[in-house]
């Protein structure tokens, strides 16, 4: 059987090399446009804080030769043009030597990821103009950071946040956030949850500007100069968008490939298209969800997983499908010291979903007020009224407090209630816990 990937940075690869330890005699071809395969993304913001000096070494979890020794025919710098569905056929275009070439399957996996959305303004494109997303423009943003004095950062997201807090850590750099809303991170934390982080990152230096949206930028040499955003223009010396990402799905044009507004490729739960023998996994599409209908999620443990789930189904019968994950939308980000993480529905989606919910909200010591790091941990809990079963969650503060979200991951996943989470048998110690944990505390509060 020909199976053909297209992309190989996380969903793809994960597809691949479990697809060929199922079955070794599946025909692989992956296609990917860059020359690096497998890179971990994620981790881009703590190399321009200097957690780690090597890119190549620490965020590329396999290599061209890994996949070639696992009899994959990896093919990179090679870009997938368009996909005809009923010949199964995928056109692409060999970068390195501007030939077209023609890959058959019997089974494809569109696996394209998402692209940063650039804002329709002249001169976006300077030299001194970034994203934190490809190996190649980061390093370069570290190499001339010694240059800078005065960097913009637009968008308050996971990206623009990360990135902010590892730049503070460099005493001549002047870090400004411009957020077209008046919270950062609001598009996954409540307000209280959302204050906490701008106060760390005030606390570490970082000046924040709400409801500011990025309008012009003035150029001079091929570099920005200034930008000009909704009530200010201000000067700067590079500027860093985390404005979002798009799916990267236009070359895929067949009107009966169900798509999202946003171009989010739609999948059922095994993360099968709307045409036959066609998959779809990462950044370019929906996941499955514990309950929300064809949410667009971009995370990497998705990818992962999912790839994974796709790998094993690719060679069995429709009755024999296998099907694990689903998401909860499960997140974390540390910020200076402070920590937070939510997993489940939030306050607004089990609105929109009707459910008949209450809210627990708690601040607990995470240890005895005797322990030199004791300090709280705020809690949120989403429960559903009369029966407790627990909906979503949420918490932040310092030490080790985003681990005390994974019980609440398990609850929901097992439909367990907070009644159950306040009695469970967590360790006690001292140094470590309360003789009632934190976590039992937070879900005895909620009645």
């Amino acid at each position: 059987m020909k199976v053909v990937i297209i992309g190989a940075i996380a969903g793809g690869m994960s597809v691949a090399f479990k697809a060929m330890r199922e079955n070794p005699k599946l025909d692989i071809t992956v296609l990917e446009q860059e020359d690096y395969i497998s890179f971990g993304a994620c981790g881009l913001p703590y190399y321009v804080g200097d957690i780690f000096d090597d890119i190549d070494e620490k965020l590329f979890m396999r290599s061209a030769e890994d996949a070639r020794e696992s009899n994959i025919n990896l093919l990179d710098n090679h870009r997938a043009i368009s996909v005809d569905f009923n010949k199964k056929k995928v056109f692409a275009k060999d970068l390195k030597n501007n030939k077209e070439k023609v890959f058959e399957y019997d089974k494809l996996v569109i696996a394209t990821g998402a692209k940063a959305i650039y804002p329709n303004i002249q001169g976006i494109d300077s030299k001194n103009v970034y994203t934190v997303t490809k190996p190649y423009m980061v390093k370069s943003l570290k190499k001339d950071l010694h240059k800078y004095k005065d960097i913009a950062i637009v968008g308050g997201g996971f990206i623009g946040v990360e990135t902010a807090e590892q730049l503070s850590k460099y005493e001549d750099l002047n870090i400004s956030i411009y957020h077209s809303r008046d919270q950062l991170l609001n598009a996954v934390y409540d307000q209280k949850a959302g204050e906490a982080i701008s106060d760390e990152l005030e606390r570490l230096g970082v000046k924040i500007n709400f409801s500011e949206r990025l309008k012009d930028v003035n150029v001079e040499n091929n570099e920005v100069k200034e930008i000009i955003t909704t009530n200010r223009q201000d000067k700067t010396d590079a500027l860093i968008l985390s404005i979002g990402f798009r799916p990267n799905t236009d070359i895929f044009k067949d009107e009966n490939l169900k798509k999202l507004k946003n171009g989010a490729i739609i999948t059922d739960k095994y993360s099968r298209t709307s045409i036959e023998d066609v998959y779809s996994v990462g950044d370019c599409a929906t996941v499955p969800h514990k309950f929300l209908e064809e949410p667009y999620i971009p995370l990497a443990t998705s990818a992962n997983k999912l790839g994974r789930q796709i790998a094993i189904n690719l060679s069995k019968e429709d009755n024999e499908l296998f099907s694990a994950y689903e998401s909860l939308g499960s997140s974390s980000i540390r910020v200076g010291e402070l920590e937070l993480a939510i997993t489940g529905l939030t306050k607004e989606q089990a609105e929109d979903l009707g459910y008949n919910y209450k809210i627990a909200d708690s601040k607990i010591l995470n240890k005895p007020s005797y322990m030199p790091d004791s300090s709280n941990i705020n809690f949120r809990i989403i429960y559903e009224d009369k029966t407790y079963k627990i909906l979503g969650a949420r918490v932040f503060g310092r030490n080790d407090a985003a681990l005390r979200i994974l019980p609440f991951t398990t609850a929901i996943h097992a439909g367990l209630t907070t009644k159950d989470l306040a009695y469970y048998d967590y360790p006690y110690s001292p140094p470590l816990a309360m003789v009632w944990e934190a976590v039992n505390t937070a879900n005895s509060i909620a009645k």
